[in-house]
């Protein structure tokens, strides 16, 4: 078995056994105060602090680079606006990375001392709730009417087993970007350039396609061997967006397991084999340097790539602001969604929201979860929500917000809005991780050439059933 493979197991196991072993295990909660006092004591404001108290300290922890500040920094504007309890927010934005920031938040959880409030990506929420680290959400949910204008999809995206967990924090797609002024010097018209999302959207513009056009634009000269088309350089759930491309299903919601459809993950790594010995993509390019590729993407080099919405604002502060920051960008870089793989099939994107968690009394070691659902409230508003989306280029979580003037207004966040009705989910499963895993460390082999792709594809199905049994349905 992989390294990587057998720790993220062990580690799923090890939770899992925890929680048997435990003769009380911690329960999902409803604030303290719900507890307490019963239901009908719930649904009633808390008492409003007196004026001259200390005001109590809310700590949230946000994954976040310095565009995506307002992770943490929008719940402490927010705290200003909360009414029903004299509250001081204490953010901190740690810019490492997924790995190491997850870890920390997960050793300082079974230490008690997490903070009040965790952002994070959805999968996280069966995992964290099945350790006892984050509250039940829908208790918060009906008490402020903030959240009623959340878009109902996103509410998806936070439930496990029929139960809320937390509160969307932002969403975005991930593009197929292209070179327009590229295709232009390959021949392409402007209207055949402009007309490339729509066709694409309508699987008129596939895979096939697009690996065709980039050799075409290696023949002529137009980018150099190797640059046709650069997808992710690391590890990441993009990937995933190719596996159903082709597709396959990763979930079943009936019988609340995992799926792996044998035809579109073998089609999904002949796809990755294929970029590579079309010359259309380095060979060994997975484990390439963000900041390469970053600069490579963002300064014109590459006639396809695929990336994330929020790059977009990463790229125009801290690759391009020499040439021009965001009209330099707007002046060659196109977007669509990802090609299908199937002609006649519209293209797909990834969505990944985060969300807004609140932690457990026992992993903070404190019982603020009734100011921290108040905090999360005010935070969950045009006002506060539009300035991370505006800054970072994610998008909006609310109804109101595409008529909000500071978001409706931002060209290009209006220009992707529509990819939000061509989405899907990584699902909210406590082996996803696994999963994951193992799908990832055989893409790689295939691309790589160490295995062909039936050979991974056969490898890899042959583990999840060793290795998740009863969790996962092959198709």
């Amino acid at each position: 078995m992989h390294p990587k493979t057998r720790w993220s197991v062990l580690v799923a196991l090890l939770v899992v056994a925890a929680l048997v072993l435990t003769a009380c295990p911690a329960q999902p909660a409803a604030a303290p105060a719900q507890e307490a006092a019963g239901e009908e004591a719930a649904a009633a404001p808390a008492e409003e602090a007196g004026p001259g108290e200390e005001p109590l300290e809310i700590v949230v922890w946000a994954q976040a680079n310095n565009v995506e500040r307002w992770r943490a920094d929008g719940p402490a504007k927010a705290a200003e606006m909360v009414t029903d309890f004299n509250v001081k927010v204490v953010p901190v934005n740690d810019d490492s990375g997924w790995g190491e920031y997850k870890q920390k938040f997960t050793l300082a959880a079974d230490s008690g001392e997490a903070p009040d409030i965790v952002v994070s990506g959805h999968e996280d929420i069966p995992v964290w709730a099945n350790a006892g680290y984050i509250t039940e959400f829908d208790w918060c949910r009906e008490r402020y009417p903030e959240f009623d204008d959340v878009i109902e999809s996103l509410w998806n995206s936070a439930t496990w087993k029929g139960k809320l967990w937390g509160v969307p924090q932002d969403t975005e797609a991930r593009p197929m970007f292209f070179n327009k002024k590229k295709l232009a010097e390959m021949g392409w018209s402007q209207e055949e350039i402009d007309a490339l999302p729509e066709r694409i959207k309508n699987g008129e513009f596939t895979l096939d396609d697009m690996i065709a056009t980039a050799k075409e634009a290696i023949e002529k000269g137009v980018v150099e061997p190797g640059y046709g088309y650069w997808h992710r350089p690391r590890k990441g759930g993009d990937f995933i967006q190719y596996y159903a491309a082709y597709g396959g299903r990763l979930y079943d919601p009936e019988q609340d397991k995992l799926v792996i459809d044998r035809e579109a993950l073998e089609n999904w790594y002949a796809f990755q084999r294929r970029v590579v010995e079309e010359g259309i993509t380095p060979e060994n390019y997975i484990g390439t340097e963000w900041s390469i590729w970053h600069d490579t993407v963002s300064r014109g080099q590459a006639l396809f790539w695929n990336g994330g919405i929020w790059q977009w604002a990463d790229w125009a502060v801290n690759y391009v602001a020499d040439l021009g920051g965001e009209e330099y960008l707007f002046s060659f870089v196109g977007y669509a969604l990802q090609p299908s793989g199937i002609p006649g099939r519209p293209g797909v994107t990834l969505s990944h929201p985060l969300v807004y968690m609140i932690t457990t009394p026992e992993a903070s070691g404190k019982e603020n979860q009734d100011a921290a659902c108040a905090v999360l409230a005010k935070t969950t508003t045009p006002e506060i929500n539009t300035l991370h989306a505006v800054e970072s280029t994610h998008l909006g979580i609310l109804k109101s917000q595409a008529d909000y003037p500071d978001y409706a207004n931002n060209r290009f966040l209006s220009d992707v809005l529509y990819m939000l009705d061509y989405n899907f989910y990584q699902p909210n499963h406590v082996m996803y991780g696994p999963y994951f895993d193992i799908l990832w460390d055989f893409m790689v082999k295939a691309e790589n050439g160490e295995m062909s792709p039936a050979d991974a594809a056969n490898a890899a199905i042959e583990l999840l059933q060793a290795e998740l049994a009863d969790a996962v349905l092959v198709e």
